[in-house]
């Protein structure tokens, strides 16, 4: 056997030892992608509560007790969501304290975010705008409303989408409607789609 071919196995041997290694490693240690893929992904508030994790089809959320699951709007095209409620009254207080809680990804934060001021309009809805302080590029996008809350918050390159998806009668109904919470890695590829104009166009 030649010099190249030792080479060749020894590095070989090196690189499976180090995907050994980190594949052990990764669901022990604190904060971990893998260990922290297994949760939600992002927790609103103090007043959030996880109904179904990592939920990938309506069959999921069937399994959990979520009657008529056909009838939630789930966009399509997400691979993996969770289905949260919120204790409207606690976030809603925490939002325009301005201080809100956020846990993404297992590490805990806090957005400082401030009432955008459009033409003063009571109508119990208010969207606010800020950023994670000490963590550049981030951002939040929040409105709130007596049983409703919408937005994202990005941060290191992903965003996480918060939205309600009970159809108006049936949340209307409800103190603590669903929402979905989804991240921007959980979004199936678009591919584009090529389109042959002809000769001369």
């Amino acid at each position: 056997m030649n010099q190249t071919h030792i080479g060749g196995i020894a590095l070989l041997a090196c690189l499976i030892v180090a995907v050994a290694i980190a594949l052990g490693a990764g669901p022990q240690g604190s904060g971990s992608p893998a260990e922290d893929e297994s949760g939600p992904v992002l927790v609103v508030g103090d007043g959030m509560t996880v109904i179904v994790a990592d939920a990938a089809s309506l069959s999921d959320l069937a399994a959990a007790g979520i009657p008529a699951p056909e009838e939630l709007d789930i966009p399509r095209g997400i691979t993996r969501y969770d289905i949260v409620t919120f204790d409207h009254a606690a976030v809603n207080s925490q939002v325009r304290e301005g201080a809100l809680p956020l846990r993404i990804r297992g590490t805990e934060y806090r957005a400082g975010l401030e009432r955008m001021t459009f033409d003063q309009i009571d109508d119990g809805i208010d969207s606010y705008e800020g950023t994670i302080p000490g963590a550049g590029g981030s951002d939040v996008l929040l409105t709130t409303s007596e049983n409703t809350l919408t937005g994202s918050v990005t941060l290191g390159g992903e965003t996480f989408w918060i939205r309600p998806v009970e159809p108006r009668m049936r949340a209307e109904g409800s103190a603590s409607p669903l929402h979905m919470i989804y991240s921007s890695r959980d979004l199936e590829q678009q591919v584009p789609v090529l389109v042959d104009r002809g000769p001369g166009l």
